[in-house]
């Protein structure tokens, strides 16, 4: 059984995320302006998350060589952050999710994946209407993309993205994914597999590479010993090594 909600399959399956119908390089520029006039108002078309994999792949998905393991991305932002389900952390019916952040890291974005909608809607709006998007086709598609999403959400967020849209402006948009965002809180983690080894030779700053080091260690040991990922024990143990070479490097002149 896949890790993806029933509310993600859902709406993958009725189009809500098929930007362009079949692969993108198969359409005209014309065609292509033709979609986007027709199924605006059909496909969740957001400009704060990006619909980028196909089912198959997520559900197929059993880990890579960059992302820490557990993490199973379905999404992007479009500039290279991953939307990611982290059954680890989840303690309701379905797993929570995971902005993964080469710049930031790792951190809690929604407790479910109705309250990830929640955010990205607003967040799209909020920037879309910044950039002086024009006020009636706002509307419009506000309530089209509203009524998309409505079957999936809560009673509580239903009601606070009617509230935001009798009255739709870039600050009720902001105020109203801030209040989200309060409500997860702030929870963090390492998204990615950090290195074993550093060009230790190169860096000046003995602290900075110790400190790095301890990092990938506590990482690759946390897999191993708490996670019970032995495949991962031959990394904790290259780790461990580099480190030690690193503190010994130090121990001696280095050679000019």
């Amino acid at each position: 059984m896949g890790v993806a909600p029933r509310s993600f399959i859902d709406l993958y399956r009725a189009g809500r995320f098929d930007y362009w119908g079949g692969p993108y390089e198969s359409f005209t520029e014309a065609e292509r302006t033709l979609r986007i006039r027709t199924h605006q108002k059909l496909v969740l078309w957001w400009r704060s998350i990006e619909w980028d994999q196909q089912l198959e792949e997520i559900e197929a998905f059993q880990g890579d060589d960059h992302l820490r393991p557990g993490l199973v991305p379905f999404a992007g932002d479009g500039y290279g952050s991953s939307y990611c389900w982290y059954p680890r952390w989840q303690d309701g019916e379905e797993p929570p999710v995971i902005l993964a952040s080469v710049d930031d890291g790792g951190r809690l974005f929604a407790r479910t994946f109705a309250e990830c909608l929640c955010r990205c809607f607003l967040q799209h709006f909020a920037f879309a209407l910044d950039d002086g998007a024009d006020g009636e086709d706002s509307h419009q598609l506000w309530k089209a993309h509203h009524g998309i999403v409505r079957p999936f959400l809560s009673i509580e967020q239903d009601a606070l993205l009617a509230s935001v849209g009798e009255r739709l402006s870039t600050r009720a948009c902001d105020e109203a994914e801030a209040h989200i965002a309060a409500q997860v809180g702030v929870r963090t983690l390492a998204a990615f597999q950090p290195p074993t080894r550093f060009r230790d030779e190169s860096i000046g700053d003995k602290r900075w590479l110790l400190s790095a080091y301890d990092d990938s260690v506590a990482f690759y040991r946390e897999l191993v010993e708490v996670e019970g990922l032995s495949h991962f024990r031959s990394k904790l143990i290259e780790a461990e090594a580099a480190r030690q070479a690193a503190q010994n490097l130090w121990a001696f002149p280095r050679t000019p």
